[in-house]
């Protein structure tokens, strides 16, 4: 007996063809509506100042597939050509030809896979298809948008153009400095069999990572979570990176208002440095402070020594006890361990006690805000970078590192818009006229120059292949047949 189903198709079949009749549906309405808004800008603009010269069709990208549409283009009184209805309903998002929406899904899906998963799921989960190379370029051109923007808040910055301050306000802000070791293309790589510290980082570079934040709020559930985070990272030298991460502080936050500014770091000589150039109070990273001590001291009652010494915040007690187990020891690989720790808290003796053990007032917080411990930002690391950027076997460029950097961070923290937004354009001094290439010239010019021919098929294209027609066809390789040369016989 035959089933129902039987030359039927199955559910999975019938919802993918519902979905593509849905997409070829929605792409016919958006042509018809975009180039109904583009007859309605013709009627309404202002003849005076926009000429019309002729249209041109162009295909966008979107979450449907590609809406193929004509526009018409104008030439502006001072000689320039604009396409009103892109300007108008801002078609070029920035990423090319390419819906703002679609750009963001697919700068999202790289954000959480590699280049190549992610064009797969785009392209099966909507109506348009994407390569790993296009997905790639949408993610650059994402990093260069935000470069650029970043450059232009550093000019406004200089030029002390007010309205550019953060509207968050706070009397105290923390922030945290770290680096990550990402593999990088064309490095020298390690070589096996050795596992030496300097050898482990061969074929890696540290990549330089800020997260800042006004406090901590407590969840419904009990958690605390950090308030008002922000998240910037390069490969950019320590002044780079400092003038950027200041500046998208200074973006973000009221910095004329911040009396107070802590800053937590595992006591590298650039964070030291960083530190004192914002005249911040700087403490030594409670995280690394002891994992120092267990990598370095292995017996347990001495190990609970030096504790009880950072417990009671005597810095001098613990080199003291450092000091005292270094002499003691008698394996030479574990002294010079000891030696290394002393070393280390030696140098940060300064910033060795966190803010709470060194006893620092600082104001109330505001209501619903709490000030807790440093110590977010190994977990900060993992959220932002390391999940995407790391052990994963692959390697990246210097360039790309820093625009997937720079997308995540916003991505994870104040949103990939939030510095996307209007700026104060540069001042230009004059209009240039810039007339259109010939790769972007119309396909009909006013009213047309009746040269229609110019853009027929080739000749011969369903005929019957002979020698003389595949010499007709062999000439208009070479040379197009515009410029060929027309003679009137005698």
């Amino acid at each position: 007996m035959k089933t129902i189903t039987e030359g039927h198709l199955n559910f999975k079949d019938f919802e993918k063809i519902i979905f593509e009749i849905m997409c070829r549906a929605a792409r016919e309405e958006m042509q018809l509506y975009l180039e109904l808004v583009d007859r309605s800008i013709m009627a309404l603009r202002d003849t005076k100042e926009y000429r019309l010269i002729g249209t041109r069709t162009t295909t966008v990208k979107t979450l449907m597939g590609e809406v193929t549409f004509r526009r018409r283009y104008y030439k502006k009184r001072d000689g320039c050509h604009v396409f009103l209805l892109d300007e108008e309903m801002e078609v070029n998002c920035g990423c090319g030809l390419v819906s703002g929406n679609l750009a963001e899904q697919v700068a999202i899906e790289c954000s959480e896979k590699p280049f190549r998963k992610a064009a797969s799921s785009i392209s099966s989960l909507t109506g348009q298809s994407i390569s790993a190379q296009g997905a790639w370029n949408i993610v650059q051109r994402y990093g260069e948008i935000i470069e650029g923007q970043e450059a232009r808040l550093k000019e406004l910055d200089e030029n002390g153009a007010d309205g550019q301050l953060g509207n968050i306000s706070s009397r105290v802000l923390f922030d945290e400095l770290d680096d990550v070791w990402l593999p990088v293309q064309k490095e020298k790589r390690r070589k096996r069999g050795v596992n030496t510290a300097a050898d482990k980082k061969a074929g890696k570079k540290p990549m330089h990572i800020g997260t800042a934040y006004t406090g901590w709020t407590q969840a419904k559930d009990g958690r605390y979570g950090t308030a008002n985070k922000i998240a910037y990272a390069s490969f950019d030298d320590v002044s780079g990176f400092t003038s950027g991460f200041e500046t998208l502080l200074r973006h973000c936050f009221d910095m004329d208002g911040v009396e107070y500014r802590i800053t937590n770091g595992d006591g590298d000589p650039w964070i030291r440095a960083a530190a004192a150039a914002n005249d911040s109070v700087l403490q030594l990273d409670p995280y690394h402070r002891g994992q120092a001590v267990i990598k370095a001291v292995r017996d347990k009652s001495d190990r609970k020594a030096v504790f009880d010494a950072i417990g009671e915040k005597d810095v001098d007690k613990v080199l003291h006890i450092v000091s005292a187990l270094a002499a003691k020891a008698q394996d030479g690989p574990a002294r010079e361990k000891i030696v290394k720790l002393y070393g280390y808290f030696n140098s940060n003796r300064d910033s060795f006690l966190t803010w709470q053990e060194r006893g620092t007032e600082l104001p109330a917080p505001p209501e619903g805000v709490a000030y807790r411990n440093l110590g977010v930002q190994e977990s900060s690391n993992c959220n932002l970078l390391t999940l995407r950027m790391k052990n994963r076997k692959g390697s990246w460029g210097v360039n790309g590192a820093n625009h997937m950097a720079k997308l995540l961070c916003f991505r994870n923290t104040i949103g990939l818009d939030a510095i996307l937004g209007a700026l104060p354009e540069a001042p230009s001094s004059e209009a240039v006229a810039e007339p259109l290439s010939a790769a972007k010239s119309p396909f009909y010019d006013g009213k047309g120059n009746g040269a229609d021919w110019l853009y027929a098929r080739m000749p011969f294209e369903q005929a019957f292949k002979t020698n003389g027609r595949e010499a007709v066809r062999g000439l208009l390789r070479q040379r197009p047949v515009s410029g060929l040369a027309f003679r009137q016989g005698r």
